[in-house]
């Protein structure tokens, strides 16, 4: 008990408007309708007093999962999330060492089938001909999304992680102790033969174990991860349709896109929130567009084998958003620092006073847009008490604010193209050859300024922020954690997963 009240004390968690809705159409010739719906007007969690606490609040969240399918018609299965509004601080010994919101956020999967039923061998195969296509469509946007940290924010959340590890385990640890205590202990004891059969299967799976972790460990090197999805749905049957898929053609991708209107990060150049100077990083419209396709073609070099190839395209742009995607003339990025005049730091409560005084300076954050959810309640509770209250508007801060650099309308666009053999290369052999194309277009000219303070400033902040983390992992005992070469390889393999996830749901 003494542990829990040292890591957390809850003092509220207030849930309001439940709601949940859905249909059924389920017909003899293997129609399938369903629509399920789960909505929460909001809820809130506040945990104040402990070493590890914070408040979260969510406002409006809808979530759905649609699932349609027909007999002669490819499936179409869509999962959906929509929030209006999210804010949350996460303190550490009191202090805050993080702050964010989101606006509008709204999240979408769906799949994307299209088959062809005419037959294709490999003698007639043609590139530009696709007997099949699959794709999984991921689409991520947002109005606002704001964020403020400091030098020992990354320090002070891998302590209340391992704060938070650690007390889950002790509670873990107790609560088996207490459980195993209760079993009554009239079962004889195991036999020397059955210990020795559990130990022999534990060492065939860890066995098994590193021969799995050392063969994905080989194709990860080489990015090999549509070989074992293409091969799931070679002549896949769909409960959906008469004809199984193509042995070999089809193409499997998908896009992933990233929108908003604005992105905002404050970064302080102290420990805390109430440092003198700070840098403000805003994009204005920003857009990251991923897509990806896998097909195999008949080798080149071997007989009746099927080589793979990929391609892959990364576009990021700023202020080319549908609405208008003629170029803008004005800053869409800019890196600012920020300082405050007057002597004493600032005493504020809620998360919108803290945010509108390090963005309050800021020309294409518009942090006043933001739907506060701490500043509707406060004024609907003014409004309870007295009618003739006037509306308590925040007051602009005195800040000194200097532009580094500014960024005009652009878009940058990254394309490869890889064709990966039946065989896996060995070390000793050629690498394979992907080729790379990188266009950058910009609209208008970039504001870099000319004062040497403003880029050690910025020098300075980034440093001590690398510094900060480091030191704290040396007094954890633990090896900084450098991204591994392995990670897009991961990320590569989560994609291809979900092709596999898909594969089975649909199949089923």
């Amino acid at each position: 008990m003494k542990e829990s009240e040292e890591q957390e004390k809850p003092e509220g968690w207030l849930t309001k408007d439940f709601k949940s809705e859905g249909r059924l159409s389920i017909g003899s010739t293997g129609h399938k309708n369903m629509y399920i719906g789960v909505a929460l007007g909001g809820s809130s969690l506040d945990a104040k007093g402990g070493i590890v606490g914070g408040t979260i609040e969510l406002s409006k969240i809808d979530t759905f999962i649609h699932i349609h399918e027909d007999p002669g018609t490819e499936p179409d299965h869509t999962v959906g999330l929509k929030l209006f509004a999210l804010e949350f601080r996460l303190d550490y010994m009191g202090t805050g060492v993080l702050m964010s919101r989101v606006s509008a956020l709204s999240v979408s999967l769906r799949d994307e089938w299209k088959i062809n039923c005419v037959k294709k061998t490999l003698d007639s195969f043609i590139p530009t001909r696709r007997p099949a296509m699959i794709f999984m469509h991921g689409d991520l946007g947002w109005d606002q999304l704001q964020l403020m940290i400091s030098k020992s924010t990354t320090a002070d959340l891998l302590k209340m992680f391992y704060k938070l590890d650690e007390f889950f385990s002790q509670q873990f640890k107790s609560s088996k102790r207490v459980f195993s205590s209760l079993q009554p202990r009239t079962h004889p004891r195991a036999s020397f033969g059955k210990k020795q059969t559990r130990t022999r299967k534990k060492n065939s799976e860890s066995r098994s174990g590193r021969t799995w972790a050392s063969s994905v460990l080989q194709d990860a090197r080489h990015h090999r991860h549509w070989q074992r999805v293409l091969a799931q749905v070679a002549g896949l049957h769909l409960s959906t349709l008469s004809f199984p898929l193509p042995t070999s053609g089809t193409v499997l991708g998908g896009t992933m896109e990233l929108h908003g209107n604005n992105i905002s990060l404050a970064c302080f150049h102290g420990i805390n929130f109430k440092s003198k100077s700070w840098a403000l990083f805003s994009l204005k419209e920003p857009c990251i567009s991923f897509a990806t396709e896998a097909q195999e073609i008949p080798s080149t070099e071997a007989n009746e084998q099927l080589d793979v190839h990929v391609v892959q395209t990364l576009t990021f742009s700023l202020g080319m958003m549908a609405d208008h995607p003629h170029a803008q003339h004005h800053s869409m990025a800019t890196v600012c620092r920020l300082s405050r005049n007057v002597l004493f730091p600032p005493q504020f409560r809620t998360l919108q006073e803290w945010f509108h005084y390090a963005f309050a300076n800021s020309e294409i954050d518009a942090v006043d847009r933001f739907p506060s959810l701490e500043r509707e309640r406060s004024e609907s509770c003014d409004q309870q008490r007295s009618r003739s209250n006037t509306s308590n508007k925040l007051q602009d801060p005195n800040h000194t604010r200097e532009v580094i650099f500014a960024l005009p309308s652009l878009q940058l666009h990254l394309k490869t193209e890889h064709l990966q053999a039946a065989k896996t290369p060995d070390v000793v052999e050629l690498k394979p050859t992907v080729d790379c194309s990188f266009i950058t277009e910009f609209e208008d000219h970039i504001f870099v300024t000319v004062d040497a303070e403003a880029f050690f400033f910025l020098h300075d902040l980034i440093t001590s922020y690398v510094k900060e983390k480091e030191r704290v992992y040396t007094e954890l005992g633990q090896k900084p954690m450098s991204p591994a070469p392995l990670v897009a390889a991961v990320v590569a393999q989560k994609w291809a997963g979900l092709f596999g996830a898909m594969i089975l749901i649909a199949d089923e």
